[in-house]
């Protein structure tokens, strides 16, 4: 197979471009999603290009809140700085106005969590959450008798989160 190594070069400025541009780190997922919805590059090539990227020490990994998240480094700093004008420029308006409509979207994170615990010999504590963007949405309490109703409490609160989460709120408002 022949690559394309100016394209393949184009590409990666590209991935440099985002996370210059979105001045945060972001997720292997959120630099591919960005991407993906704005250009003709698969999945598949940008994650390997992000591999080199971080390889070539172009791009940094952080853990943050348990999860990894990719940042520019002093060199990929350097690098865009150097081939920015490489990038097409109806790419980097594209790019640009994508970001400024579709910021909330990129960063809004939901997060279900269901978790049981054994209390005494047959209670179980059930404790059921709804995050967005690391904010409790709701977080729900209770007792359930038997393990198989803990089970079945925790496996309809992650298939119906939204649908339960709405009829509370409608019931307290």
């Amino acid at each position: 197979m022949l690559f394309n190594s100016e394209q393949q070069a184009e590409d990666k400025l590209i991935i440099l471009y985002v996370l210059k541009k979105i001045k945060t780190s972001l997720t292997r997922e959120q630099v591919a999603l960005i991407i993906i919805e704005n250009l003709q590059i698969g999945y598949f090539d940008i994650q390997l290009y992000i591999d080199d990227l971080i390889k070539d020490e172009f791009l940094s990994v952080l853990d943050y809140d348990g999860k990894s998240v990719l940042t520019l480094s002093a060199m990929g700093k350097e690098a865009l700085k150097l081939f920015c004008n490489k990038i097409p420029a109806y790419i980097t308006d594209m790019i640009d106005l994508y970001l400024k409509e579709n910021r909330e979207k990129i960063f809004k994170e939901v997060k279900i969590t269901a978790n049981y615990q054994k209390l005494g010999e047959t209670d179980y504590l059930v404790e059921l959450k709804l995050h967005e963007n690391n904010i409790v949405l709701m977080e729900i309490s209770l007792n359930a008798p038997t393990l198989k109703l803990a089970l079945d409490i925790c496996n309809r609160w992650k298939e119906n989160t939204q649908d339960l989460y709405s009829s509370v709120l409608n019931l307290l408002t």
